[in-house]
């Protein structure tokens, strides 16, 4: 993935991730940059959250955070 198009092509492609996948994105990305505040990927987790979280309000979805079974 080109590093100068990666934000583009993950918004594009939230777009077509199921609701439910979303949210588990954004639980993931957020257990990783907690378990690992330091690491060099955590800006890029942040965005995914964000990515995540604009694609959710876009179809009028509320983060639901996952139950882990």
């Amino acid at each position: 993935m080109d590093h100068l198009n990666w934000h583009s092509q993950a918004m594009a492609h939230f777009k077509t991730v199921p609701t439910d996948s979303l949210c588990y994105i954004i639980q993931d990305c957020r257990r990783a940059v907690e378990a690992m505040p330091d690491n060099p990927k955590c800006g890029q987790y942040w965005d995914e959250i964000h990515y995540a979280g604009m694609e959710l309000k876009r179809r009028g979805a509320k983060y639901i955070p996952p139950t882990l079974l």
